[in-house]
């Protein structure tokens, strides 16, 4: 299933539920119409989230909450704009962590992200794999990481570019294991996903990864985050291997410019937790292909601090701190 066709089955889920919710009292609300920015362009997973989160909320507040698609600079554009937005809760964000604790080491983004903007809650998060090429001789993760720590730098491994996330996790998963491999950037994961096939590269670790793995032209090897995917039951997470600092997935968080009233953010952050506990909110996330995972606001901020400093840190060694 393709990320657009998620989009649309989410999409009608959400018409359904809105009926449905339409009845329940709405809150009061400072302004009328409220933009919900997503720094990414339309039909992906961010923007997936950004629509079910501005239909959820325009059910529960006496406001209309609309997407705007503001891409560009890998999504730093867009969140400079809802930075510098008056904090009056006529502009929110929703963004990956990428944003926040990877971009700004890399590249001069012309804003703070950590002081300029404000946690209001997580929605969910965008699952990622580790997979092996079918020619690699290996058919889980014990095997790969034995294999690749037998043959130092004969292996090489796929991403979207230097600096990606996909790029820098799995430096960071090499790293730990103790494998030395050879990056080779493409300019899209279908690209990579093709190299895997192809046997160009022998692993990779990207969402774009897990339709190969339903098909069973990959070997699935183990999945970043706290929890196995569903359905992969038998595919371990890196934190049960052994390695629970190693993240990979990419966040879908809700946040505003800084200074914004508490009780606006206090509002914001309780509705979208009493959200995270609807069968149906949580069903529309994952016919979207996303993992729905709630963290409140406080929770957030201090996993974005800790995931920035560790990047800090971790792109200096890799020589790609600017």
């Amino acid at each position: 299933m393709t990320i657009r066709t998620c989009l649309a089955a989410a999409i009608a889920a959400s018409a359904l539920f809105s009926t449905a919710a339409a009845a329940q009292e709405r809150e009061p609300y400072p302004v009328d119409t409220v933009t919900i920015i997503v720094p990414y362009a339309a039909g992906g997973a961010g923007d997936t989230v950004g629509r079910i989160v501005a239909d959820e909320l325009s059910q529960r507040f006496e406001a209309n909450f609309i997407v705007e698609n503001i891409g560009g600079a890998s999504g730093t554009i867009g969140a400079e704009r809802a930075a510098r937005a008056p904090a009056d809760g006529s502009t929110l964000l929703l963004a990956g962590n990428a944003i926040i604790t990877t971009a700004p080491h890399l590249a001069s983004v012309g804003f703070d992200p950590l002081a300029d903007l404000m946690t209001i809650a997580n929605v969910s998060e965008a699952p990622r794999m580790l997979v092996a090429s079918k020619g690699l001789p290996v058919s889980n993760f014990e095997e790969f990481a034995a294999y690749g720590r037998d043959h130092p730098g004969e292996m090489n491994f796929g991403s979207v570019g230097v600096g990606s996330t996909g790029h820098i996790a799995t430096v960071d998963m090499l790293a730990n294991i103790g494998i030395e491999a050879n990056h080779i950037p493409y300019s899209g994961a279908a690209e990579v996903v093709q190299a895997v096939l192809s046997g160009d590269v022998q692993f990779m670790l990207d969402a774009a990864a897990i339709p190969q793995a339903r098909q069973d032209a990959v070997t699935p090897l183990a999945v970043p985050g706290d929890n196995r995917m569903d359905d992969f039951p038998e595919v371990p997470t890196l934190a049960e291997a052994g390695y629970p600092s190693i993240r990979g997935t990419g966040l879908q968080m809700i946040l505003a410019p800084s200074g914004m009233p508490e009780e606006v953010v206090t509002a914001l952050e309780r509705a979208l937790q009493d959200a995270s506990t609807s069968p149906e909110f949580t069903d529309i996330l994952l016919r979207a292909g996303v993992t729905p995972r709630y963290m409140s606001g406080s929770d957030l901020q201090a996993a974005l601090q800790a995931e920035y400093d560790n990047y800090d840190q971790l792109l200096s060694t890799m020589g790609l701190k600017q």
